[in-house]
């Protein structure tokens, strides 16, 4: 115990921000740990009289808590399932644990976590980051039950808390009476964490905002998550791709910022973020870094190749985390152009970074309903013809348009993250290519919007591809007099358009890399000497010498010039004004 304990103390307090970061942070608040004893699990679905039908498990964790009086919003900290105690070697060939173990046999998968609390405390916000082994655990009587396991243990850690915020409680070794927003609960949700996360957010939806925590939760980050299609949660939702991910190369996670894009009548945005050269344990101190090793079919991921430093990855997710629930959950000095809207990269004003926090990545951000004009998403292969303007599409001669389904893979062999629905935009002559989509039989109203957003990235797999250069395409907005302006977007100033890193498998006669569709804003102010209170059509063209192929999504306009005046990213306001069509 005397052991474990020690280990514990230094993971902690070792927690901080790494070397080259020291100088420009403010000191970490002290992260803590706690624990209420041993509880019991009630395995219901177990029969009966099954001896593993009560699970006993330990009621413990790391909390961070800011300077001050508060009250401070509650962010929850979900570990992955990294394992926590040995292996059974009574039944060793069923990969089974031995559970529960002596404390200091488990490794405490929630300690790995320590250095997000204290990152997260810095900026005022209580973090806590409960141990889950329980949930996780091949062991007692079922593997892979911890959607089922997950609700009693979550409340076993929040009625701790909603107890101490009233009275002091020894467990926690400092007073947190008054000090927890418990009405703004965010989540940072590893791996398989990020299935507890939406469960709980899904399930909540709708309840009264309360003191009590058991109200909806105020906001999402998921960090690799594991995917499950079960429908979308109407919070701020942010998602975290490692591009080496070893354990889910496939990168399915992104199915959550997929489904939250699609949506109807969403109030709040959803952002995801490519993160390039990061693995999948490498956000956890104590995790097995094995999976730096693991074979990848990703370019770039295979064991030597250039990979990011799982302090890296620390450094990055200490430093979004903050700045992604600074603007989630509103805090005053989070406007949408504020600093921390353009570190995170969710100010739709800025274009899409090509780095956040000194490293590369690629992002895509989708913002609620109300601050919309959707022109093609698409949803379905009538979106070809009719936009969402009323318009009828039209291409040109050279050019072919095709629709992709989403779910399903639209390119062969590649990996794309999420498999959206897409529309594949391609071209054998350039000065013959152009994808014209009319807004409305008349014009449309465009001076209530900022931003002209799509999604894009190179197909890969197209033979019209084949010379793995980049491609250049021309937007262009037409008003009712005739006046056009253009916008040139090649691959050395927007990322989505450079070509993808990647491979080709001759065995399979494929092409092995991800594709992953980058968000691409220009400000409609670009477009000068053209009528935005009378717009026409909005072409997309391709520029250049050499035939090419680029698919596309979420072509629209944005709404954000309320920011100016301090409204929130996504927080419901007056809808916006409708096109005039």
């Amino acid at each position: 115990m005397a052991c474990r304990a020690l280990i514990v103390a230094l993971i902690i307090a070792g927690s901080a921000w790494p070397a080259a970061s020291v100088q420009a942070q403010p000191a970490l608040p002290p992260a803590r740990t706690y624990s209420f004893g041993e509880r019991v699990i009630e395995q219901t679905w177990l029969p009966r009289r099954d001896p593993a039908r009560s699970m006993p498990y330990r009621v413990e964790g790391i909390i961070a808590v800011p300077e001050g009086d508060g009250p401070f919003p509650l962010v929850l900290i979900f570990h992955d399932a990294h394992g926590g105690c040995p292996p059974d070697t009574a039944v060793d060939e069923l990969a089974l644990e031995r559970w529960p173990c002596q404390p200091h046999e488990e490794r405490r998968n929630d300690v790995g976590l320590a250095y997000l609390a204290r990152a997260l405390a810095a900026r005022g916000y209580a973090a806590v980051a409960p141990n889950l082994n329980a949930i996780y655990a091949a062991a007692y009587g079922s593997v892979g039950p911890e959607l089922q396991r997950y609700p009693a243990v979550l409340d076993a850690h929040l009625n701790g808390l909603v107890a101490a915020n009233r009275r002091r409680i020894e467990a926690f070794d400092i007073s947190l009476v008054g000090k927890l927003d418990l009405s703004r609960i965010g989540i940072v949700a590893h791996g398989h964490g990020a299935l507890l996360a939406m469960q709980s957010a899904r399930a909540r939806q709708g309840r009264p905002r309360s003191n009590s925590a058991d109200g909806p939760f105020a906001a999402l980050l998921l960090v690799a998550p594991l995917y499950s299609p079960e429908g979308d949660a109407d919070v701020p939702l942010g998602v975290i791709l490692p591009a080496c991910d070893g354990l889910a190369p496939d990168l399915s996670g992104q199915g959550y910022y997929e489904d939250a894009r699609l949506a109807r009548d969403r109030k709040h945005f959803a952002a995801s973020v490519y993160l390039i050269g990061a693995n999948h344990n490498g956000f956890n101190e104590v995790a097995p870094q094995d999976d730096l090793q693991t074979p990848s079919p990703i370019a770039g991921c295979r064991a030597g190749d250039a990979r990011l430093a799982p302090q890296r990855q620390r450094d990055f997710l200490a430093r979004y985390a903050p700045d992604f629930f600074d603007v989630a959950m509103s805090a005053p000095a989070a406007s949408l152009n504020s600093g921390p809207a353009s570190r995170a990269g969710l100010n739709p004003l800025d274009p899409a970074p090509a780095s956040l926090y000194n490293l590369p990545v690629h992002t895509a951000l989708s913002l609620g309903t109300a601050e919309r004009a959707i022109v093609v998403q698409p949803r379905t292969r009538d979106d070809l013809g009719f936009n969402g303007f009323g318009g009828y599409g039209l291409r040109g001669d050279a050019s072919h348009l095709d629709f992709c389904e989403y779910r399903r893979p639209c390119m062969r062999w590649a990996i794309q993250p999420g498999n959206p629905s897409q529309v594949r935009f391609s071209w054998t002559d350039p000065a013959g290519a152009k994808w014209t989509l009319p807004l409305g039989e008349e014009s449309a109203d465009l001076s209530i919007f900022s931003s002209l957003h799509l999604r894009a990235v190179l197909d890969p797999t197209d033979y019209l591809n084949a010379q793995r250069e980049p491609v250049t395409l021309t937007l262009t907005l037409t008003d009712a007099a005739g006046h056009s302006a253009s916008v040139q977007l090649d691959g050395a100033t927007t990322p989505a358009l450079a070509y993808p890193p990647g491979e080709m498998n001759r065995q399979a006669w494929g092409w092995v890399g991800h594709a992953y569709l980058a968000s691409v804003r220009v400000r409609l102010t670009e477009f000068v000497g053209v009528d935005l209170t009378r717009v026409q059509a909005l072409d997309i063209g391709a520029a250049g010498a050499r035939s090419g192929s680029v698919l596309i999504a979420d072509v629209e306009f944005l709404r954000v010039a309320l920011a100016q005046r301090g409204d929130r990213l996504g927080m419901p306001h007056a809808p916006a004004q409708q096109p005039r069509l």
